[in-house]
């Protein structure tokens, strides 16, 4: 609970000094968990008790949980696999399969146990049907941070000994449908917006771009995108198509890139969104068929808490899956922009808007392949836009283009980046080549999460027990890396943050790390103001409050 007030801010704003540098604060490490007999490993784990912030040292690439090679006398006692019906197979793996499944040229059991025999009756029949990516990939895990999952969840090379098909509009194949996807649909949609109007500030784009990116928004804005606990995996396979975690690193990049613009002054900003629908997906609704791999590291788990352990696991698998998504491309582009020449040159929003845009309206043809009606740009963006021609006459309006390319193989985003680099704008035929791409390696364009847990099977020993565990992990993922952990802002600031980092977002009239400056050109403003108090009940219990920018957040204190 937060009690906040409204009210009104004397509009003789006094200069507010800089705060010190504050450091990344963890907490002591919990004691070493007892020496697992099987594995010889054992664990242990820690927190997050402030977040650096106003140029301080940030909590980067530091794990939350650590673990460490032990001895044990102890005798490992492993639950043996129930054994499987007179009506099933046995894999090698001591998975069951139904014995219809095994000789049928489909690797039913993973590890292709069931194959050791000529097959006699294969479901499609003499048809040869490729299973696409976007089938492939189906069920994508989220995180709720923002951060891309390193596991798919889903074993979609089992289809239960049926031949579902769909037809494939982009090249006119039939596909072949994995069991767990119970409805792909081919749909093209390509589609470009242009922001209405000219970002005045840093900080109201930053809070854009992370509001967009985050899964929810509930406490604040609080993004992870770089992994910090070890990976249960044997290899670092990632889920996503296309330019997979290059993808994010972009992403990430974007908005750190942005976020250094926060102290430079004269600089405006426009953004370009684009996409290309391929399909939508639907998975089915139950009996889905997880991987052995996953129900494996679901079984490792501890049935007695460990934070570590199951942080490692969210960010494997993801704190949610996908159960209904959209497959496809996407670009971003963010202009920065010189206020000087936008002024010199009279330039408006609906000009730049001209000038910026790609403006291709992108049809998919069997034949041809990606076609489209190139976006003819006025006389004044020759001068204004192209950054070879501005640059010599000392007049260029675009300072940077700040790009984000998901979807499409690695190769062409490569030259799409490349392309905007040098000229400042995307032409048609850059366009087109990666386009024609975006089928062999697709990204998840948005999506219907379901939390990870329900994927654990209620046969699985212990399974409620798992569940709730990893109800709690996702919970405590959250609060691990929440703005409670930030100083406040001056001034109405709102708090983000981003990768161990603590950032201000001021509002239009005032700058700084902290917002503790107000703009020359604002001495006239006044505007109602948010003030806080954090209910004084909490003082009298076992919970610590924190004043943030719009909130309290109220804080289990841990007792050493």
């Amino acid at each position: 609970m937060c009690v906040t007030h409204r009210g009104k801010r004397d509009t003789r704003e006094v200069k507010v000094a800089l705060p010190d540098p504050v450091d990344c604060v963890w907490s002591r490490w919990s004691e070493w968990t007892p020496c697992n007999s099987c594995t010889k490993i054992r664990h242990r784990s820690r927190s997050v008790e402030v977040f650096g912030q106003f140029s301080g040292k940030p909590c980067q690439g530091q794990p939350i949980g650590e673990q460490q090679a032990c001895t044990s006398e102890a005798v490992c006692e492993q639950a043996l696999p129930s054994e499987c019906s007179s009506t099933e197979f046995t894999c090698e793996s001591g998975a069951c399969i139904k014995m219809r499944l095994s000789c049928n040229g489909d690797y039913d059991c993973e590890d292709g146990s069931d194959e050791d025999c000529e097959p006699i009756r294969k479901p499609c029949g003499t048809k040869l049907y490729n299973t696409n990516e976007q089938g492939r990939t189906a069920g994508y895990g989220i995180n709720i941070l923002g951060m891309e999952p390193r596991i798919n969840p889903f074993n979609n090379d089992y289809f239960n000994g049926m031949c579902n098909k769909v037809k494939n509009t982009n090249n006119n194949e039939y596909n072949r449908l994995p069991w767990n996807v119970g409805l792909l649909n081919y749909e093209t949609i390509a589609e470009e917006t242009v922001s209405k109007e000219i970002y005045e500030d840093t900080y109201t784009l930053l809070r854009e771009l992370m509001t967009e990116t985050k899964l929810t928004v509930s406490a604040g804005l609080n993004l992870k995108f770089t992994p910090t606990e070890k990976s249960m995996a044997k290899s670092n396979t990632t889920v996503s198509g296309g330019v997979g975690l290059d993808a994010e690193y972009d992403r990430t990049q974007m908005i750190k890139e942005v976020s250094e613009y926060t102290t430079i002054k004269n600089k405006s900003f426009m953004r370009v969104n684009g996409h290309v629908q391929l399909s939508t997906y639907r998975m089915r609704s139950r009996d889905l068929q997880v991987a052995g791999e996953f129900l494996e590291h679901v079984k490792s788990l501890p049935l007695e808490y460990e934070k570590g352990q199951y942080f490692s696991f969210l960010e494997d698998y993801g704190t949610h899956y996908t159960r209904n998504g959209k497959s496809g491309g996407e670009y971003q582009l963010v202009y920065v922009l010189n206020q000087d020449t936008i002024k010199d040159k009279k330039l408006t929003e609906r000009k730049l808007q001209d000038c910026i845009k790609v403006g291709i309206s992108a049809n998919f043809d069997t034949n041809i392949g990606i076609g489209g009606d190139a976006h003819i740009r006025p006389g004044h963006c020759k001068d204004a836009v192209n950054k070879n021609t501005a640059e010599k006459e000392g007049k260029a309006l675009v300072d940077k283009v700040i790009t984000v390319v998901r979807g499409g193989t690695l190769e062409a985003a490569v030259a799409m980046r490349t392309q905007i680099t040098k000229e400042g704008l995307m032409d048609v035929k850059t366009y087109q080549n990666w386009a024609r791409t975006v089928g062999d390696a697709p990204a998840l364009l948005s999506s219907e999460p379901e939390p990870i847990q329900t994927l654990i099977p209620l046969s699985m020993p212990d399974a409620n027990t798992r569940r709730l565990n990893m109800q709690r992990a996702t919970q405590e993922y959250e609060a691990e890396y929440s703005v409670c952990k930030c100083k406040p802002c001056h001034n109405g600031g709102s708090l983000a943050l981003l990768d161990g980092k603590c950032l201000c977002l001021c509002l239009p009239q005032f700058e700084g790390l902290a917002c503790q400056d107000a703009k020359a050109d604002n001495s006239e403003w006044s505007q109602p103001l948010y003030t806080h108090a954090c209910p004084s009940m909490y003082a009298r219990t076992s919970l610590e409050c924190i004043l943030t920018e719009t909130y309290c957040c109220c804080l289990a204190i841990i007792m050493s």
